[in-house]
C-alpha cells in the first residue's frame, strides 16, 4: 500500500503539522505620533494693525473690531489644530497599546 499518492499525502500532512506548530507573526512596529511641521510651529497670529497719527474715532473702532475678529479667528484655528493633534496622538497611543498586546501574546506562543 505504498502508493505515491499516499506518500504525498503523508508528506503534506507532516508539513502542515510542522507549519501549524511554528506559526509566527512578525513584530509590528509602533505607529508614529502626530507632530507639527516646522511651518505650523512657526505660524503666529497676525499683529494688531497700526493706527495712523490722524486716526478718527471711527477708524480706531473699526481697527479695534478688525483686530479682535482676527484674534478670535486665529484662536479658533489654533484650538482646532491643537485638538486635532491631541486626538491624533490619543488614537496613535491606543493603536500602539493594541500592537504591544499583540506582540506580547505572540511572544508567549
Amino acid at each position: 500500500m505504498n502508493t505515491p499518492g499516499l506518500r504525498n499525502i503523508l508528506i503534506l500532512m507532516g508539513g502542515l503539522f510542522i507549519a501549524g506548530c511554528t506559526t509566527t507573526v512578525p513584530v509590528v512596529p509602533h505607529a508614529i505620533r502626530c507632530e507639527l511641521g516646522p511651518k505650523l510651529k512657526a505660524y503666529r497670529c497676525a499683529e494688531p494693525k497700526p493706527l495712523p497719527q490722524d486716526a478718527t474715532f471711527q477708524t480706531l473702532v473699526d481697527t479695534m473690531l478688525s483686530d479682535r475678529q482676527a484674534l478670535r479667528e486665529c484662536n479658533l484655528s489654533a484650538n482646532a489644530l491643537r485638538n486635532s493633534i491631541n486626538k491624533c496622538n490619543q488614537a496613535t497611543d491606543d493603536f500602539n497599546k493594541k500592537i504591544d498586546e499583540l506582540n506580547e501574546s505572540n511572544a508567549k506562543h
